[in-house]
């Protein structure tokens, strides 16, 4: 898949992402699919789920960002968080211990939020079935 047919498909998914909210959450991989720099060794079937799921991930942080209306002072905070929440994505099992790895790249964000956007925030972990690790950021 060449870059323009990623950004195309990246584009599409997006609008479907805004349109409904909860398609990145939805959107089903099989359990051997994995994200990271091996996807050129996998097969074409695993290849195009690692790029869907990439796609995914990358249209739910994009969904985040826009509803968290981060203000000027907070954009300084999302680079770190949006890393750790792509890294989160690519985990096939959550548990505390891989939260708690992460976490400490989300808290400043997560402390420089009003009391309006740390409900959204909360919300947000809910849908991303993050709410059990809430405390942790």
């Amino acid at each position: 898949m060449n870059r323009l047919s990623v950004v195309a498909a990246a584009a599409g998914l997006a609008i479907v992402a805004f349109t409904a909210p909860s398609f990145a959450q939805q959107f089903s991989y099989p359990a051997s699919a994995t994200v990271g720099s091996a996807d050129f060794n996998q097969g074409p079937e695993q290849q195009k789920v690692s790029t869907y799921r990439k796609i995914a991930s990358e249209v739910a942080l994009l969904r985040y960002r826009a509803a968290l209306k981060l203000t000027a002072a907070q954009e300084r905070y999302w680079p770190a968080a949006a890393s750790a929440l792509r890294a989160l994505s690519r985990q096939n099992e959550l548990n505390e211990t891989v939260v708690r790895r992460y976490a400490p790249a989300v808290k400043p964000l997560i402390a420089s939020l009003n009391d309006e956007q740390r409900q959204v925030a909360m919300g947000l972990a809910a849908q991303a079935g993050l709410a059990q690790y809430a405390a942790l950021f």
